[in-house]
């Protein structure tokens, strides 16, 4: 707990007041002069003064709600303000006597053991759906009870979702779902936990082919979580948890690719996402010390790999790197899990790390030299603000109707693809890098497709703007050279 103290600046009244006050409440107080806050935070006299005497009030906002946009209840918690190094800005925070800092978008409170201090609210959510801080790496989670989850879990296996499971559910795969009780129907809850807080077998996904490109071989990993909203455990009280995995995800929500395809089509697929998550958030250090385990061994792998290609080319052998993209889904999620993320990155100084992010304060933070960041647009207007597209690293989704009439396509109006990807010939290719010149006002020599990029060597200054079709790699966003990547919309 942090009390301002205002009223007295004489030591020994100052020393009386914390002593009864910590023996009254029986834990830990730090109590901070008012006039030494204003010296070491850099915030003013009046909105200092201001923020020691405000109290919780509420007022309306833009929900992020896609369809409707309607407005909702955000609680503002009035008090300390200040910069985080490391997760963006704190918001003020005061309850009930209570100072709050908020980080991001979650309140995290000095007093542990008031849930009325934990609770906050999300943008787009209303107050029956209040977001609490857990213990759980950091992450935003809420507890869904038994009657909660039998009743979602009857939407999915009856067909019968509601439009916002979507977004404010996880996903969970039906297949994954066993009825436990054929007479009312109700499902195997205490099997769906087993089956969660299992430990996967492995963290660490290969990619199926090898990437060349000028002068060296690349072999990429994955590591990924779900998407928008995850399922867990939380094994310390053994009550289901929903997880907020992508807090910055805006419009990207329509679109997200990593809510189709393989990564829901499969029940083994998004059971093992499940299963990471679950482990990263109760166990966060047995999952550092497994994926350190697993990267040591790609390494001694690739040592091995390249002694025997030297041996039989008389010593002349290409390089090959290791790249590991950190999320094909989810996203950092809470500064701690960012500080893991680092920490091997910084282990493995040999290897390449990248990631896509939809956090302003991730994109603009320090980062280790060998691990990239691409801000990702289709972010919340509140994240993509506080980005300078200029000079960061960014990815963007190009949208169809920018490039469908450009395609090479046949009579029959349907697209010519060659090694599976859409073809731009001639003028409509010079026409496209006009119409992307204009659209997100790059200039136009700085665009270039993925094709011309791989037969480029590798340069140290961000200068390239890189279009990306469907069935291309994705070398773009782990290049110091590339400035934007524009993924073309599938």
């Amino acid at each position: 707990m942090v009390i301002f103290i205002t009223m007295t600046k004489k030591e020994s009244l100052y020393r009386l007041i914390k002593e009864c006050i910590s023996e009254l409440m029986s834990e830990s107080i730090k109590i901070i002069p008012l006039d030494q806050f204003i010296k070491t935070s850099g915030v003013g006299v009046e909105e200092a003064t201001d923020m020691s005497t405000q109290r919780p009030h509420t007022t309306e906002l833009p929900s992020d709600d896609l369809s409707s946009n309607p407005t909702t209840t955000k609680l503002e918690l009035k008090g300390l303000v200040g910069q985080d190094n490391t997760w963006g800005d704190y918001e003020k925070g005061y309850a009930d006597g209570e100072l709050v800092k908020i980080q991001g978008n979650k309140p995290v409170t000095y007093d542990e053991d008031s849930e009325e201090y934990k609770r906050g609210y999300m943008k787009g959510y209303d107050e029956s759906e209040c977001l609490t801080e857990a213990d759980m790496l950091g992450a935003t989670t809420r507890n869904l009870p038994p009657d909660e989850m039998q009743a979602y879990l009857d939407r999915i296996k009856s067909d019968e979702k509601l439009a916002t499971d979507k977004y404010k559910m996880p996903f969970v795969h039906g297949s994954n779902i066993e009825i436990k009780d054929e007479s009312d129907k109700s499902f195997d809850l205490a099997k769906l936990k087993s089956a969660i807080t299992t430990r996967p077998e492995k963290l660490l996904k290969q990619n199926e082919k090898i990437i060349h490109s000028i002068g060296d071989s690349t072999i990429y990993f994955n590591i990924g979580l779900p998407a928008l909203k995850g399922l867990a455990v939380n094994e310390k009280t053994g009550e289901f948890v929903v997880v907020d995995t992508c807090p910055g995800a805006g419009a990207c929500k329509v679109y997200c690719y990593a809510k189709k395809g393989g990564y829901v089509q499969w029940k083994a697929s998004s059971m093992s996402q499940t299963r990471i998550l679950n482990f990263l958030l109760n166990d966060p250090e047995g999952f550092k010390n497994k994926l350190s385990s697993e990267l040591k061994e790609v390494e001694a792998k690739l040592v091995r790999t390249n002694t025997k290609k030297s041996k039989k080319n008389g010593g002349d052998v290409k390089t090959t790197k290791v790249v590991i993209r950190w999320h094909d889904a989810g996203d950092f999620f809470s500064p701690d899990y960012l500080e893991l993320a680092y920490g091997i990155a910084r282990s493995f100084s040999q290897m390449d790390f990248y990631a896509y992010t939809k956090m302003a304060s991730v994109s603009k933070g320090d980062k280790p030299s060998n691990f990239k960041i691409n801000f990702s647009g289709g972010s919340t207007p509140d994240q993509e603000k506080q980005i300078d597209f200029t000079t960061t690293k960014h990815s963007t989704v190009v949208p169809r109707e920018v490039f469908d009439d450009l395609v090479v396509k046949d009579e029959k109006g349907k697209a010519i693809r060659k090694d599976g990807k859409i073809q731009f010939e001639g003028s409509n290719l010079n026409m496209l890098k006009k119409r992307m010149s204009v659209k997100y006002r790059i200039p136009k020599d700085s665009i270039i497709t993925y094709d011309e990029m791989m037969n480029i060597p590798e340069g140290s200054s961000q200068k390239y703007n890189v279009i990306v079709r469907p069935g291309d790699g994705d070398n773009s966003a782990n290049r110091s050279d590339v400035l934007g990547t524009y993924l073309f919309i599938h």
